[in-house]
């Protein structure tokens, strides 16, 4: 595995974490930090990963649309049916007193950590692609991980776990990218289904920015600041790409 790879890796491990910690401490900024990560993840998919996977695949448009509506709506059908990310959606109900629901808690966490291990495989497939590409997805997953990480605390506490399983879930969810990025490094993926794989991933971000970060971040917080956070994130994706010369 490349050292750029182990130094993200890294900063996903520690970000997972630092959500945690904070989730356990202070919880007033957790909307903002929310949002942001929405806008973030918005940004990338629009504005670095379909560009590039139109690249990749010779301008082939339809497939590339073909590709972001499978992964919008397969990781949709997925949390749905399987309670994936449940993390967000409870994330504000830290006073939650029925302990019977703590099953919910358990099935959410683990199910974050297969989310993680997709945010790991994206890495990789980004960094293959090639350009800042790699970068900018970095970016994404690590500040990604440390609202996951704000999350997957909540969830369980508000569910009556204890905080030293807490704890241990959060260890999963910063750790399994690690996995997602070793598995996808030991493949060479041919262009045209490299650039599939980013539309796809596309598709999954805008799917996690739009259809959980955000409504997230609102129930927490209905302030105009959480808008403000939101552009702010994606903008900052947008011009933090351009500046590493990844071309719309």
């Amino acid at each position: 595995m490349s050292p750029f790879l182990v130094v993200i890796s890294l900063g996903a491990v520690v970000s997972a974490w630092s959500g945690g910690l904070l989730a356990l401490r202070m919880t007033r900024w957790v909307a903002y930090v929310i949002a942001v990560g929405a806008g973030i993840r918005i940004g990338a998919a629009f504005f670095d990963l379909l560009p590039e996977a139109l690249e990749l695949m010779n301008g082939q448009a339809e497939l590339a649309m073909l590709g972001a509506a499978f992964g919008f709506l397969a990781f949709y059908v997925i949390e749905k049916l399987t309670l994936l990310h449940v993390g967000h959606e409870t994330a504000a109900e830290l006073d939650h007193e029925d302990a019977a629901h703590r099953h919910v808690g358990m099935t959410g966490a683990s199910a974050m950590g297969a989310h993680s291990l997709l945010d790991g495989i994206a890495v990789a497939a980004a960094v293959q692609a090639g350009g800042g590409l790699g970068v900018v997805v970095a970016i994404v997953v690590i500040v990604h991980r440390f609202s996951d990480g704000i999350g997957i605390v909540s969830l369980l506490l508000a569910n009556h776990v204890p905080r030293q399983v807490a704890n241990r879930w959060v260890a999963v969810v910063a750790l399994a990218p690690v996995l997602g990025v070793i598995v996808a490094s030991l493949f060479v993926i041919p262009d045209e289904a490299l650039g599939l794989m980013l539309a796809t991933f596309a598709g999954f971000f805008l799917y996690v920015g739009a259809a959980e970060l955000l409504p997230e971040a609102h129930r927490s917080d209905r302030s105009r600041w959480v808008v403000l956070a939101t552009l702010a994130g994606a903008v900052g994706i947008v011009a933090l790409s351009r500046g590493l010369g990844v071309a719309l």
